[in-house]
């Protein structure tokens, strides 16, 4: 096996987080890679009778996950269930075939942004002194979306906040249900090699239902909370 690419290398062409501001063997080959970006999808496209070609088949059944992939099965166990709401930074669907998660993104816990928005109001912009301080607090998310209709919502939500992005600087927020997950194991259906040591650098994360928040004010989260 061969090929596989880091998502250590993606988190990096994230850094700084400002910039968006102005295999050879033939065998099937695990990936970890980005796919199409967001901004590129317009959701008209989507077809409510035909799943995405991005939505992998999910189940969840007790304490356990298990993702199939065109060539291989992973198997995830479930952790302590929550509730998040988070700014993002950066993200996008991962469409390519033999990738684990369906799409990741980059967040700003909404505690943590309004704890940095006493010193710095304008954290969140190119200029702003307190673009450091954000960087070190924002966290990657690997998800796998517990059903197509997440996955369509997930989408929806990365095509709005790379809008936000190019007009401006304004950010997208997303509340979302979900736990974190760690990896048991991946299978190589054809061989029944496990080949879960190709997999590294991941932080995954169940995604069981999201929404997209608006409002005038990034930092309202489009709530009155």
């Amino acid at each position: 096996m061969s090929g596989l690419s880091s998502r250590a290398l993606v988190v990096l062409a994230l850094l700084p987080l400002w910039a968006g501001c102005g295999g050879a063997s033939g065998d099937p080959v695990v990936s970890v890679g980005g796919g199409r970006d967001a901004g590129d999808m317009d959701p008209m496209e989507m077809v409510e009778d035909e799943p995405d070609p991005g939505c992998d088949e999910v189940s969840v059944s007790g304490q356990f996950v298990v993702e199939h992939e065109a060539h291989f099965t992973a198997r995830y166990h479930i952790g302590e269930p929550y509730t998040k709401t988070v700014m993002i930074f950066g993200g996008e669907p991962v469409e390519a075939e033999d990738t684990l998660s369906n799409a990741y993104i980059m967040g700003l816990d909404k505690m943590d942004a309004l704890a940095l928005a006493e010193e710095f109001p304008d954290f969140y912009l190119c200029s702003s002194p307190g673009g450091d301080a954000a960087a070190a607090l924002i966290k990657a998310y690997d998800l796998v979306p517990a059903s197509c209709e997440v996955y369509d919502k997930l989408v929806v939500a990365l095509r709005q906040f790379r809008i936000n992005r190019e007009a401006g600087g304004d950010r997208t927020s997303l509340r979302f249900d979900g736990a974190p997950l760690e990896l048991e194991s991946v299978i190589d259906d054809a061989s029944g090699s496990d080949v879960t040591d190709q997999v590294m650098d991941q932080h995954f994360h169940l995604i069981t239902s999201v929404e997209q928040l608006t409002g005038e004010s990034v930092l309202s989260f489009g709530t009155t909370e």
